[in-house]
């Protein structure tokens, strides 16, 4: 049962500290050891509370990339340190200025003078937040009351909650009414005690949940790429401190603006728009502003992964035929959607390109090594002309498409990863027809591997850890365990749950969303018009009926004059029955994300099965290859795993099972991965079995 609003007693703020009794009778000196004495408690508290605090980073990242808000939530003395930490994040990470948001009771005009009896409505904290028009899939609420029971805050996140918004509390009490609520993601609870003077929490609550926040947000900042190192080099330089400590940067990081004079660090600045990173490109990559803006996208705004791509070319390169060789790696990502193709150079180069769906599970051969061909050839026409130059190959686009039936020297290395080369006999297969088409006369590095193998290699970027998950969920679902043993470059398999096919269970994956979403409208409507249900169809079950409408060869809007089932199963469009109910998962996403219960309930089984029937499998302790989540990293990565909904309900089901590992890296691009790790390598010494002369893997 909640505590009495007016009832204080119970609360750790409101206790009476026994060490400072005596502190108005003491010398002054005496005083301030005192309280420096009780200050020196507080950032223990906030110990105690870490693995919460970084279970709510990696929940808050993918949503800020997105572009979702953080909105800070308090009253009073809360109130006012959630305004003073989202201040902050624009000059220092330079963040939109409406991405960080403090909201207090009583406005703005209580961040000066306290507003009485502001904090104790509901409803203000509801209101003030359908203000801002909340995205409930992407934005993030964070509730800060140091009592654990502001009804402002209250109301606030309750609101927040209905709408699918990823809702954080901070309190320094527990149990607290906050926590108990059932409108929480995550409550963080640091309790540093009985204040110095009985109640006053804005000394050692105020800092501890100070500390929380600074902790949360350059977490965040940290996670999301706008540090390199511990240098804040996504800041706007705007004040001379700022302008300053930016030319420190580039001097520091570049070779090229190591001995550069002020002015010029300055003139670089302003071409760049006073951004450190892209000027850090401009400089050392020699590249435009537009191109180097559009590298630090695909490293989804992490430097370090920028420049590593530049880095990875000063490794000594061999000669061919005497001239300098431009190393081109060519990566496909195969799906049941779609063939991605990225081909990316030793200078940090890439073209992209997609074609069709590229999946050998549904036996589709000729059609899936067609995809990959032409995937290859645009990718390649995409890439910048200079790059085409240095290998030789000149002209207009249309003879660079043609250039890499003609030229052997095109690729020095080709990694293709699609769905179904688990199957015997199915790597070489793909391996023969595709240097075939592509005509590729001469040696040369090509691995031909699962999909899941693809992400594996993003083990790579975390060297201290020698075992990870690899966890997909796009269209199917799979989990795979990887490890490093002894001087592996690439990491080999250990152990597999998961990954049958939709027609035996690919659990929390789009098809299982889909179908459960579908089943549900086909049984809503039987009873309908058994006269059983009275209630029309729910806001779900009729986006449902609307998506397949369009596929009635009647086109009757009315839900109960559309045969569903029919529309389902045997469209008249080019995609099969399998590919429209796993692209109904992307609507049941975007319901969830507004707040829709229906839709979130569903999101919510299916994650709970795939985490209890799939993932915990490979973390039973008597499991081959077992290593415990906190050693070992967890890779995602699939359509419907990096819409950020889902991979909140993911993380916090974990989190509810106590499942915690070392790092945890959503993978938007796994051909970028690809590519990185096929010129890494290749710098370093051969892949093991990968010329095309040999069968691979």
């Amino acid at each position: 049962m909640a505590q009495d609003a007016l009832d204080l007693s119970g609360l750790q703020t409101e206790a009476i500290n026994e060490h400072t009794s005596n502190i108005d009778r003491v010398s002054t000196l005496q005083m301030c050891t005192m309280i420096n004495d009780e200050d020196k408690t507080v950032a223990e508290s906030v110990t105690a509370c870490l693995e919460d605090v970084a279970l709510a980073i990696d929940l808050l990242v993918p949503r800020v990339r997105a572009g979702g808000r953080v909105i800070y939530v308090g009253a009073g003395t809360s109130g006012r340190l959630g305004i003073l930490d989202s201040s902050e994040i624009l000059p220092t990470f330079a963040v939109p200025p409406t991405q960080f948001v403090g909201l207090i009771a009583g406005g703005d005009a209580a961040i000066r003078e306290a507003q009485e009896g502001a904090e104790d409505s509901i409803t203000a904290g509801r209101d003030d937040l359908a203000a801002m028009n909340l995205n409930g899939g992407q934005d993030s609420i964070i509730g800060i009351a140091a009592s654990g029971r502001t009804p402002y805050v209250l109301g606030a996140l309750e609101y927040a909650k209905s709408l699918g918004c990823l809702t954080l509390g901070v309190a320094c009490v527990s149990p607290s009414e906050m926590g108990q609520s059932g409108n929480l993601d995550i409550m963080i609870a640091p309790l540093p005690g009985a204040e110095v003077i009985t109640g006053s929490t804005r000394l050692k609550a105020g800092t501890a949940t100070k500390l929380v926040l600074n902790m949360l947000s350059t977490g965040t900042m940290i996670k999301a790429g706008k540090t390199y190192g511990n240098m804040m080099v996504d800041l706007i330089a705007s004040n001379q401190k700022l302008k300053q400590r930016s030319r420190n940067i580039l001097r520091r990081v570049s070779r090229q603006c190591s001995t550069m004079t002020d002015q010029d660090l300055d003139d670089l600045l302003a071409r760049c728009g006073g951004r450190v990173k892209v000027a850090l490109l401009v400089a050392d990559k020699g590249i435009s502003v537009k191109e180097s803006r559009e590298q630090l996208e695909i490293a989804q705004g992490v430097l370090a992964k920028a420049i590593a791509t530049e880095d990875k070319a000063s490794v000594k390169t061999p000669l061919i035929n005497g001239l300098k060789h431009h190393r081109l790696a060519l990566c496909i990502d195969g799906g049941g959607s779609k063939c991605a193709a990225l081909v990316g150079d030793t200078s940090g180069n890439l073209g992209k390109a997609v074609a069709g769906s590229c999946n050998l599970t549904d036996g589709e051969f000729e059609a899936s090594v067609n995809a990959i061909v032409t995937a290859a050839r645009e990718a390649f026409g995409n890439i910048p002309k200079s790059t085409n130059h240095i290998n030789g190959i000149n002209g207009s686009a249309d003879s660079q498409l043609s250039s890499i039936a003609n030229h052997s020297q095109s690729f020095d290395s080709i990694w293709i990863a699609s769905a179904g080369m688990d199957r015997p006999g199915m790597r070489e297969r793909v391996q023969a027809a595709v240097a075939q088409k592509l005509n590729l006369n001469k040696p040369i590095q090509m691995r031909v591997t699962n999909d899941v193998d693809l992400l594996a290699a993003a083990m790579a970027r975390h060297p201290e850890i020698s075992s990870s998950l690899v966890v997909i969920a796009g269209t199917g679902s799979i989990a795979i365990r990887y490890a490093y043993s002894n001087d592996d470059i690439v990491p080999r398999r250990v152990a597999r749950t998961g990954g049958w096919g939709h027609l035996l269970g690919d659990e929390g994956a789009g098809y299982a969303i889909g179908r459960q979403a579908i089943r549900k409208t086909l049984f809503s409507l039987d009873n309908i018009r058994l006269a059983r249900q009275k209630s029309g169809l729910s806001t779900l079950e009729l986006k449902i009926v609307n998506i397949f409408s369009k596929y009635s060869s009647e086109g009757n809007d009315d839900a109960l004059g559309i045969d569903l089932l029919s529309n389902v199963l045997m469209a008249s469009d080019d995609k099969s029955a399998k590919s429209r109910i796993a692209g109904i998962a992307q609507t049941i996403l975007d319901l969830a994300g507004s707040g829709d219960a229906e839709a979130v309930g569903i999101i919510a089984q299916q994650v709970s099965r795939f985490v209890d029937n799939t993932l915990t499998r490979l973390l039973d302790p008597q499991s081959r290859g077992y290593v415990d989540p906190s050693r070992s990293g967890l890779i995602l990565s699939g359509g419907v795993m990096l819409h950020s909904v889902y991979q909140t309900i993911f993380q916090l089901a974990l989190a509810k099972r106590n499942i915690r590992f070392s790092y945890t890296e959503a993978v938007p691009n796994a051909a970028l991965v690809g590519v990185e790790h096929l010129l890494a390598s290749h710098t370093l010494r051969p892949l093991p079995n990968c010329e095309i002369t040999n069968p691979l893997l």
